[in-house]
């Protein structure tokens, strides 16, 4: 059978990474988890950014879903977020370290006030942060790629790899330790996230190297939620 020069030309291409037609195909699995966490962690600094969906459980029982566009950068990391929790819909920002809460009309009623964002923290005696803060800012942590590739690296262990497809994605399925925490990566050709499961929360990540533009609210629309 006669082989055409373009079949040549391609083949040799194939085998250099070139004349694909598709997604690029997951990597061979690693076994030590530090390597792991390099390599995840070169993935998502390369794309820089990403957009985000999560869905969890409250310890109390309330369902949350969040959808976020992610911008990574180390400690400087910041989403900007839609978040619902037991089917109420809240606005949400974190840039600089700080998780912003855009209050609705009649919060803003409610707190007599004329900001439309307030700052919710963990251990915040406000009546938002008592309600929610702890809760938001575990979704932020958890969402966060760049802080569950910091665990890995620091405490992770690795019990199983294989290859595996997410939602017609090539990866591979890495399941964890996560010092005592039981959890599952799976990293795409580029070595991006592409899903995480930890506990009852489930992330998942597409559209990388997306524009993406977070800023944070300015200080004079910010206010007081107590």
């Amino acid at each position: 059978m006669r082989v055409t020069g373009f079949a040549v030309v391609c083949t040799a291409l194939l085998l250099l990474g070139g004349c694909s037609g598709g997604e690029k195909p997951a990597t061979q699995p690693v076994n030590d988890a530090a390597q792991l966490a390099s390599a995840a962690a070169a993935g998502t600094q390369k794309a820089r950014s990403s957009k985000i969906a999560l869905e969890t459980t409250a310890e109390d029982g309330r369902k949350v879903v969040v959808t976020s566009s992610g911008l990574y950068e180390g400690p400087n990391s910041r989403f900007s977020m839609v978040a619902e929790v037991a089917g109420e819909k809240r606005d949400l920002i974190f840039a600089d370290g700080v998780l912003y809460y855009h209050l609705s009309d009649t919060q803003v009623q409610e707190f007599k006030t004329d900001k439309e964002w307030v700052k919710l923290t963990a251990d915040g005696k406000d009546s938002l942060s008592a309600a929610n803060g702890a809760l938001l800012t575990n979704v932020v942590e958890t969402m966060d790629p760049t802080r569950t590739i910091d665990r890995i690296s620091k405490s992770g262990k690795i019990t199983k790899s294989e290859q595996a497809e997410v939602e017609g994605t090539a990866a591979t399925r890495y399941v964890l330790d996560l010092g005592g925490a039981p959890a599952e990566l799976w990293l795409d050709g580029e070595q991006r996230p592409v899903r995480v499961t930890i506990g009852k929360t489930t992330v998942k990540y597409d559209s990388w190297a997306s524009d993406v533009v977070i800023i944070a609210p300015p200080p004079e629309a910010v206010g007081d939620s107590r």
